[in-house]
């Protein structure tokens, strides 16, 4: 199954301006596995306001790519869930740079599912094949409080 950025705002149930993934392609049939694609831009927002004149894109961009797209496999393997998928990254190497027009492919797989606590490897290339990135992450969830809840609405 392909998914555009349109719907992977709406099983993230976030506006599509604020959806940092391109694209996803998810196999039922793997269902412990995502993967999902950027354009870096060299106009993105994150080239721009890292480190002026070196042209780089930041681990803190990374991580938010890896975060929606660790968000979106939890919505695909339970859609119903009305709790907040947290994360704790218990291993990260950046082993190469990525610059603007580097088209990336983020691999997310999920290894197990201990109580509420679920393991994720992640490994991104670039178009060249290129392992750019790997982590290890850790999740869990969190209740949603009625702040929450008035926020999001």
């Amino acid at each position: 199954m392909d998914l555009t950025r349109k719907q992977i705002g709406e099983l993230l149930k976030l506006p599509e301006k604020y959806i940092v993934i391109d694209r996803a392609t998810y196999d039922p049939r793997y269902p412990n596995d995502l993967k999902v694609f950027k354009l870096l831009e060299k106009d993105d927002i994150d080239f721009k306001s890292h480190i002026p004149g070196y042209r780089i894109y930041p681990d803190y961009a990374i991580g938010k790519i890896v975060n929606q797209g660790i968000r979106l496999l939890v919505c695909l393997l339970r859609p119903n869930l009305s709790d907040i998928p947290a994360n704790m990254i218990g291993h990260t190497k950046l082993r190469g740079l990525l610059y603007p027009n580097d088209q990336i492919s983020v691999f997310i797989k999920r290894w197990q599912d201990r109580s509420k606590i679920a393991k994720f490897e992640i490994g991104i290339e670039n178009q060249k094949g290129i392992l750019v990135y790997e982590s290890t992450v850790y999740g869990t969830l969190i209740k949603k409080t009625r702040d929450m809840e008035a926020e999001s609405s």
